[in-house]
């Protein structure tokens, strides 16, 4: 292939072919020319559509690999949300099955005492039947608690809990609900409240909030004996919120410490006291929902001291 030039100055590629014709006397020489233009014109046509075509099929295979990037994430979350499900499926076939072992025993302490309450009023022992009445007020807060914390528990589970920050004065209502919770006491248990700092304005759900302290407050109470003293602190100042609540109960082996906050955990030393294990997990998912922290400090047979802490941005 070669280069010619036209009469008008312009420029062609062609093929050159010679033969060579041999005579006795003379030898002459013959050729042709085969204009290549278009064959040149057509071949920058297929390159510029074949550069076209593999821009093309990369544009689609990195479409293609987004695309089963996105299924594998589909199928991630579908998964992930199968295992949720089967979870909280699980969770509710133990709550059932926990429910109807726990319900069992107040429900008979309720039956007992309510049969034997109208033995009492025929006899007019006014002392047993207030012993049998207060029995049974406590089977009934025993019951109300199991329910709380299944309902909470699925709320959880379902995402269904909304936090709803609002300001409100700390010392108010942490002395409201120790008066509340003094009520619900054993014989000669005692609650103290105090709190510490110049401010007791806080930014928090009290919902939540108050669920998170009657909760500990009611374990407390549970694990403590008579005569025992059950004490609440709260300290506010510019930043933060700290909250204890510290009792003189059985305590927490330290062998049992890390699944504390696991649902339905309890530890080995509780022995027969009723409860569903569900309580403290649900504090600290409370506790998380407001961005703040839940933990535990515990000596077993010297007590347990619960702390919230929230910052304030």
């Amino acid at each position: 292939e070669v280069i010619g030039q036209r009469k008008d100055g312009s420029t062609f590629p062609f093929r050159l072919g010679v033969s060579e014709i041999k005579f006795t006397d003379r030898r002459i020489y013959t050729g042709f020319i085969h204009d290549l233009s278009r064959q040149k014109e057509d071949e920058i046509k297929i390159k510029s559509y074949t550069e076209e075509l593999e821009v093309k099929i990369k544009e689609r295979t990195q479409e293609l690999i987004r695309s089963i990037n996105e299924l594998e994430s589909a199928k991630e979350h579908v998964s992930a949300l199968f295992e949720k499900e089967k979870e909280l499926n699980q969770l509710k076939t133990r709550f059932v099955s926990m429910a109807s072992h726990e319900f069992r025993t107040p429900l008979s302490s309720i039956q007992l005492s309510a049969s034997l309450i109208n033995k009492y009023i025929e006899k007019q022992d006014v002392e047993s039947v207030e012993k049998h009445t207060n029995k049974i007020k406590n089977a009934i807060n025993n019951l109300t608690t199991i329910l709380n914390d299944f309902l909470s528990l699925e709320k959880l589970e379902a995402g269904k809990v909304e936090v709803n920050k609002q300001w409100f004065d700390i010392f108010t209502f942490a002395e409201e609900i120790a008066e509340e919770m003094q009520l619900m006491t054993k014989q000669k248990q005692l609650i103290v409240y105090e709190h510490k700092g110049t401010t007791g304005q806080v930014f928090l759900d009290q919902n939540l909030l108050k669920n998170c302290i009657i909760n500990l407050i009611s374990n407390a109470i549970k694990y403590s004996g008579e005569d025992t003293m059950i004490q609440i602190n709260s300290t506010v100042n510019e930043h933060e919120l700290v909250i204890d609540v510290k009792d003189n109960g059985i305590g927490i082996p330290a062998s049992e410490m890390n699944n504390l906050f696991e649902p339905f955990f309890r530890a080995h030393n509780t022995g027969d006291i009723p409860g569903t294990g569900l309580g403290l997990n649900i504090v600290k998912r409370y506790v998380g929902l407001m961005n703040g922290n839940c933990t535990c400090e515990s000596e077993q047979n010297r007590g347990t001291t619960f702390k919230l802490h929230f910052k304030f941005l």
